[in-house]
């Protein structure tokens, strides 16, 4: 079985209930049985997230995101197969906001806190999501 990395990203649909901390408890659930792991920022506006495991299940799972109605103008970045998993330890982490040291993480990477994801290098963008989870731990 083949180990792939996908990285999207979207807008939350404002017109959409969120719940941040049911959907997390939600992913972890499910992405456990699947052996899935990874990363979701959240802003508040934009999701980043990171998919890890088998390549037909993290299709699996990012065709089931794109159609959730709480995302839209979702983007593909980046899907690919890779050799170990850079968020080995978690069904599902979970970074929200970008002020004070989160803010200074992102800027060590970017010009601006905003994210273009039709410009941004993915592989940065790792980066700052594998610090974001250094963060975290």
């Amino acid at each position: 079985m083949n180990l792939t990395r996908l990285v999207y990203y979207s807008q939350r649909n404002p017109s959409e209930t969120l719940n941040v901390q049911d959907l997390i408890e939600t992913c972890q659930r499910n992405n456990a049985r699947q052996n899935l792991t990874g990363i979701l920022h959240y802003n508040g506006d934009h999701f980043l997230q990171v998919l890890e495991g088998g390549r037909a299940e993290v299709s699996a799972i990012y065709h089931r995101i794109a159609r959730d109605t709480r995302h839209v103008n979702i983007i593909l970045m980046e899907c690919t197969d890779v050799r170990e998993r850079m968020f080995p330890v978690w069904s599902m982490g979970l970074h929200e906001g970008l002020e004070g040291r989160s803010r200074e993480i992102f800027l060590r990477y970017f010009a601006t806190d905003e994210v273009n994801p039709e410009t941004v290098n993915v592989d940065s963008l790792l980066d700052v999501l594998q610090d974001f989870a250094a963060e975290l731990s």
